[in-house]
């Protein structure tokens, strides 16, 4: 019965995948567009370059699936592999920690449609699940040393390509597990014991170290910003912040409620083998930095490995009637969230829908060049930041804000595109021409000669004041496409 139930719920979560043609995460189409051209080996703008990056994981797996498949289901297939690895990891974890399989291992999937996936963190999820199904697998060979050091092995290399933060959560798990371990052998003074468990826990991160230490492309050193402290309740929030703040937050209040009566009631029954392992997940929650070298959102990652981590780990034993009833209130809110996601899909699709008829305007082998506002960099409902990137898989375009980092992506620009790429600021563009600064509009004036197009892009419907540099091109509100009149004496 619990692995139909996985099945059918598998199946409602991937719907909003299914019955879209662009899924509305933030940071998709970027990713879309460089599967696209990671399969076919680059094009004129864009060469791939491999590297050992602790970030490849959609990289590695959806340009092969467009071997069998077109480009566009490859990637939602990569999207319900993540769910499926994610909610499966947990409901195996509860298996084994509980001794059989509950009802309370499904909980996953509510948290499947949170705030890291809504910015389209793709890579980090798909590790994430991964890093899951490691931990189940670890405790499930506990009696098992060398196979267990030799399957955390194969897991530790798939986390690291998957994503570096993926690979902190499974090591810093295995810590937490083999702490009490450890310390007992040291209290029975076998100490020989002890440094032999060490090794064996320890082992499945040498390469992964190597590769990390020795083996990752120069880039130069990012800033480091830290969230307040205040602010690390508040995104705990995030694995229930979706499209409607009042519904959201009445969900995850319930969410909460129901984990702390639980826990009240000392019927949560979290395994002590796991306990330590949360403790220290939320101990480096809180004092991670948001911002960290070249990665963005660091500490906002972690509340939804917690939560899920935490559903895995525990096993709540409520009288009958009482699970029954939780049961039911579970049912009603994830059939409720699934039912808004939807709905916000479908009204997405349809305006992504006029984005892409506006782009597929473009000659092949374009160069488009993009506008945006600094709020635009944000998570919103129907995100429009990167859907101008689609042109790079629809026509062959240059498009300088396509992700193409050395320390990030398989994909690094070709010359003299990169150094085009480096002059070409969205905010620049969209200041100098939408709000009217003479200065930046000049400094944006000289990148735009290089380019064939311009796109202004917005989250709500947008005023471009006529230039003479500027010539309309038939496109929606909030995605105006111009093309760029070189000669004009603008």
């Amino acid at each position: 019965m619990v692995f139909a139930a996985f099945v059918v719920l598998l199946i409602i979560v991937s719907v909003p995948v299914c019955s879209t043609v662009l899924p509305p995460l933030v940071d998709y189409p970027n990713h879309l567009a460089r599967m696209h051209l990671i399969a076919e080996g680059g094009n004129e703008f864009y060469a791939v370059r491999w590297a050992p990056l602790p970030n490849l994981a959609e990289d590695l797996i959806v340009p092969a699936l467009t071997h069998l498949m077109p480009l566009e289901i490859a990637g939602k297939l990569f999207l319900v592999i993540t769910f499926a690895l994610i909610a499966g990891g947990t409901l195996w974890l509860n298996r084994v920690v509980s001794g059989a399989w509950r009802w309370w291992g499904l909980l996953g999937f509510l948290l499947l449609y949170d705030r890291i996936l809504l910015w389209g963190f793709l890579n980090y999820l798909f590790g994430l699940g991964v890093a899951i199904c490691g931990i189940a697998l670890w405790l499930a060979l506990d009696d098992r040393p060398a196979a267990r050091t030799i399957s955390a092995t194969a897991i530790a290399l798939v986390c690291f390509f998957s994503h570096i933060a993926a690979l902190g959560i499974y090591a810093l798990a295995i810590l937490g597990m083999e702490m009490a371990p450890a310390l007992n052998l040291m209290r029975a003074r076998r100490h020989r014991d002890v440094a032999l468990r060490i090794a064996l826990a320890g082992a499945p991160f040498v390469l992964p170290a190597i590769l990390f230490l020795f083996c990752q492309p120069v880039s130069a050193d990012g800033s480091t910003s830290f969230t307040p402290i205040w602010r690390k309740a508040d995104l705990l929030f995030s694995v229930f912040d979706n499209y409607s703040r009042p519904f959201d937050v009445v969900c995850f209040a319930l969410f909460v409620v129901l984990l702390a009566a639980l826990a009240w009631r000392r019927a949560l029954n979290v395994t002590s083998r796991l306990a330590a392992p949360l403790v220290i997940l939320l101990v480096v929650y809180l004092v991670l930095p948001s911002q960290m070298a070249s990665g963005s959102g660091v500490d906002h990652r972690l509340p939804v490995a917690i939560f899920l981590l935490l559903v895995g780990a525990s096993a709540p034993a409520p009288p009958r009637r009482a699970a029954v009833m939780i049961g039911f209130a579970i049912a009603m809110i994830f059939v409720a969230r699934m039912a808004v996601i939807e709905r916000v899909w479908l009204a997405a699709d349809r305006l992504y829908a006029t984005d892409i008829a506006a782009l597929d305007q473009l000659p092949v082998g374009a160069t488009l060049a993009v506008a945006y506002p600094d709020r635009e960099v944000n998570a919103s409902a129907i995100p429009q930041l990167h859907v101008a990137t689609l042109a790079v898989a629809r026509r062959e375009a240059f498009v300088p804000t396509l992700f193409a980092f050395p320390t990030q992506q398989p994909l690094v620009l070709r010359p003299p595109y990169d150094a085009l790429a480096g002059t070409t600021s969205p905010n620049w563009i969209w200041d100098g021409f939408v709000a009217g600064d003479a200065t930046e509009r000049a400094a944006s004036l000289l990148a735009l000669r290089h380019y064939d197009y311009v796109v202004f892009t917005d989250r709500d419907p947008i005023t471009v004041p006529a230039n003479a540099c500027l010539a309309p091109l038939p496109s929606p509100p909030r995605f105006q496409l111009f093309k760029v009149i070189v000669d004009s004496p603008c």
